[in-house]
């Protein structure tokens, strides 16, 4: 349950970070996405080792499926088209 509320705390971070991405903020967000892949492998691993027989099982299809949410929303952050400074040129050639 820690996890799932982790996750959601991490989302509306994203959600916040997604309006605003400086080069710095893409590279912290592909290192951000790079973790994730890590926990995904964690999550399978997890999963494999579950005792069905358990009297609390963590509902991974789910937790799976949030975390893909998640990395999408990194992703489309990360791959946002840049905005380039306007240039402040005058209005019909008027220099004053």
């Amino acid at each position: 349950m820690r996890i799932t509320k982790d996750l959601i705390l991490l989302a509306a971070l994203l959600s916040a970070l997604t309006h605003a991405v400086t080069d710095q903020g893409r590279s912290a967000l592909q290192r951000l996405n790079t973790e994730l892949k890590t926990i995904t492998k964690i999550i399978d691993e997890a999963e494999q080792a579950a005792n069905p027989n358990d009297r609390r099982l963590v509902e991974y299809p789910r937790l799976r499926s949030d975390l893909e949410k998640i990395q999408q929303g990194i992703l489309d952050a990360i791959n946002a088209e840049r905005r380039e400074p306007r240039s402040l040129s005058p209005v019909d050639g008027d220099y004053r």
